[in-house]
């Protein structure tokens, strides 16, 4: 029997500063089905759809579909870019865990969770997310 292997979504922060005093955030989430990154307007953006890919691998691994061979895990991490960018992921298992990796650091490292895994993505590259305001 071939073990199954994982294949996870991850949401990835970008930071730029090609302007001076200015700070601009792109928000992509890596699609195992489509094996490429995919845009998304926000950082809530990202993790619901990184939550419904989590689901729906789950799903997969646990009927043991055919097709999950077909997924890609997100690629190594270019070391020569430029970029200021974290990402985080989750590990689509009945018991779903969370890595983190950043352009200081290109290997993936364990979370203790997801509020983990989020915050140290943000605070490495400044992002803070807005607080949402009340009518």
């Amino acid at each position: 029997m071939e073990k199954q292997r994982l294949t996870r979504p991850s949401l990835k922060v970008t930071r730029y500063t090609d302007q001076p005093g200015a700070i601009r955030f792109t928000f992509e989430v890596w699609n195992p089905f489509a094996g490429a990154y995919q845009s998304v307007d926000s950082v809530e953006d990202g993790l619901t759809r990184m939550a419904e890919l989590a689901r729906l691998i789950v799903r997969m691994w646990l009927r043991r579909h055919p097709k999950q061979t077909l997924l890609t895990d997100a690629p190594d991490a270019d070391p020569a870019s430029q970029d200021r960018w974290a990402e985080f992921r989750v590990n689509a298992t009945a018991f779903r865990s969370y890595d983190t990796r950043y352009d200081g650091q290109i290997a993936w490292a364990r979370a203790t969770g997801m509020v983990q895994a989020a915050a140290t993505t943000f605070a490495h590259v400044g992002y803070v997310r807005p607080v949402p305001t009340r009518p």
